[in-house]
């Protein structure tokens, strides 16, 4: 006969709610965690369904997934609460972060954040099973999303609607919603790449103009005294060595 479980520590109410839901759905599938373990193909140990049902902390999303399938549960529901639990944890160490909707965003930084709380409110799900559930190999590199949430890069389009995909935004107004803010960082981003390549023009042409009026300058009437058309005119010299020898005067 299994342990009886201990009761949910009154820690956060979206992990209450969570560990609550968990062990209701092993109840009500009538099995012990170590059945569970087994109809899960030992994917994870009994312990491990135990422990994601304590309500102690938050359990990895591949367990919970896998405990609602065991139980026979809807997945869908499981990986919500989870998702909740995980955003509510990240509001508590990060309480002044904003909350920004895609209407709101202008530039590349303004859509770094809102997909950035977006990945928040998703779970801030292992970005290399980020990776792994967009699909196609390729399609959402974890690389390119570390860069993306650091702010050192944007995503094409194509990654765009993958990452909206992992992160469950599926509604299609939304989607469109955030496409139009990709949009206008993209062309805000243009523009400002297109005027800084003028600006780099611009300050060569400045250069180049500086450059030729200092050459002009030093060739102008104040010259070298070494330049040859300064030197002594050799005809005086001839002229007074031919007196001193013919001794005209």
């Amino acid at each position: 006969m299994a342990r009886p479980e201990r009761s949910i520590p009154p820690s956060d109410p979206d992990l209450e709610r969570l560990a609550g839901w968990l062990r209701r759905q092993r109840r009500a599938a009538g099995l012990t965690h170590r059945e569970m373990a087994k109809t899960s193909g030992h994917a994870f140990s009994a312990t491990t369904f135990s422990r994601a049902a304590s309500g102690n902390g938050i359990p990895r999303l591949l367990v919970v997934e896998a405990y609602a399938r065991a139980c026979g549960a809807p997945v869908g529901e499981a990986r919500r609460l989870w998702q909740a639990a995980r955003y509510a944890e990240h509001r508590r160490r990060n309480p002044a972060a904003g909350v920004p909707g895609p209407d709101r965003v202008y530039d590349r930084d303004g859509l770094t954040h809102a997909l950035r709380e977006l990945y928040y409110k998703a779970g801030a799900i292992p970005v290399d099973e980020m990776e792994r559930r967009a699909g196609r190999h390729g399609e959402l590199p974890h690389s390119t999303v570390l860069r993306m949430l650091a702010g050192k890069s944007m995503l094409d389009l194509a990654q765009l609607m993958a990452f909206l995909r992992v992160c469950e935004v599926t509604d299609g107004v939304e989607v469109e919603r955030w496409c139009d803010a990709w949009d206008r960082a993209r062309r805000r981003q243009d523009m400002e790449r297109q005027g800084s390549r003028l600006a780099r023009v611009h300050e060569a042409s400045a250069r180049s103009r500086r450059s030729v009026r200092g050459d002009n300058a030093s060739t102008a009437g104040g010259g070298s005294a070494t330049h040859p058309r300064f030197l002594p005119y050799p005809h005086a010299a001839l002229a007074g060595s031919w007196k001193q020898r013919t001794g005209t005067p």
